[in-house]
């Protein structure tokens, strides 16, 4: 099981996360789409260790959150 993040990570992740989700939405992915691969990338960084992102695309977003997110453990 992960450790856990801060209150303070937790709220710069999700603030990451919207710049990056209104990202795709300017660069033309619809809003379900763009919400799957915030999500997913969010979800691969604070669950799975051990893996990356489903989409290629998105590695140096899922390094940015990796490295918030290591800062912000307990």
């Amino acid at each position: 099981m992960p450790s856990q993040i801060s209150v303070e990570c937790a709220q710069s992740l999700l603030a990451v996360c919207e710049e990056q989700y209104q990202h795709l939405l300017s660069d033309g992915c619809s809003e379900d789409v763009a919400a799957d691969r915030t999500f997913d990338t969010l979800t691969c960084v604070l669950e799975r260790d051990n893996q990356h992102c489903f989409d290629p695309r998105d590695r140096l977003f899922e390094n940015k959150l990796r490295t918030i997110a290591q800062k912000g453990r307990r």
